[in-house]
Order: structure tokens, then C-alpha cells, then sequence
């Protein structure tokens, strides 16, 4: 099935949602911080590892639940499954892994959606998975 989303509609709800993302990680970071530390943390691994936790609950609990982040509301768009449906975890984990993986490689697997017949970007592909407007 064909994503009626530009890439550019696209990197606009990107850019919202990297807002909001890291704005909740810095703050559950601080509440973590000032709960169980008294002077600051030991380990940044533990830091990483309460920030990728955070920002995969944020995409993966949006797109399942209500199809959409909120910077995709705000852009006024969703994502569903190929057949309509709301797209399960698992489909979440790929798309949000490979998201990561499109996104590290100089945003390869965005570009991809201009050369893809059904406008999709990599990690559309391969979980299944296409974006909508509204």
C-alpha cells in the first residue's frame, strides 16, 4: 500500500517529536537523578540506558495506541498497518529500530522514500507499516 506523507511532512513531525522526546527523557532523567542519587549518577550507562527506554515508550506506546505521535498529530498524519489496522509491538520495534538505523546513516532510510514507488521510507518497509494523512 502507497503513504500519502511527504518526506518534508515527515521530518517536520521528526523534529516536534525530538522536541517532546528529549524534553521526557531529560525530565524522568532528573527525577531518577534526584530519587535515588544524592550527588550524581555513577554509571552512564544507567543514563543511556533510562533515555532510550524513555524515548522507545514514547514512539512505540504512541503509534499503537493512537496511531500517531504528537508530532504527527500536529502535522496531521498516522501510521497504521498496510491493511488499516493499528500496528502491533512488534511492528513498533522494528520500525523504531530501524528508524534509529535510517536516521544514523546520514538519513538514508528517510531518503529512501523519494526513490520508493509506494513512498515509503526504509522502516516503513520492512515493518509494514505506512503513513497517512489525516
Amino acid at each position: 500500500m502507497k503513504s500519502n506523507v511527504s518526506l518534508l511532512r515527515r521530518l517536520g513531525a521528526i523534529a516536534y517529536d525530538i522536541f517532546l522526546a528529549f524534553s521526557l527523557t531529560f525530565f524522568i532523567i532528573g527525577v531518577v537523578l534526584i530519587l535515588f542519587f544524592d550527588k550524581q549518577a555513577q554509571n552512564d550507562l544507567l543514563i543511556f540506558g533510562i533515555a532510550l527506554i524513555t524515548i522507545y515508550f514514547y514512539f512505540t506506546w504512541s503509534w499503537v495506541k493512537g496511531r500517531q505521535t504528537l508530532g504527527m498529530k500536529a502535522w496531521k498524519f498516522q501510521v497504521e498497518q498496510n491493511n488499516g489496522e493499528n500496528i502491533t509491538q512488534k511492528q513498533a520495534f522494528i520500525r523504531f529500530i530501524l528508524a534509529i538505523v535510517s536516521f544514523s546513516v546520514l538519513g538514508l532510510g528517510f531518503v529512501y522514500q523519494l526513490f520508493n514507488k509506494n513512498n515509503l521510507a526504509l522502516h516503513d518497509k520492512y515493518s509494514n507499516t505506512r503513513l497517512i494523512k489525516n
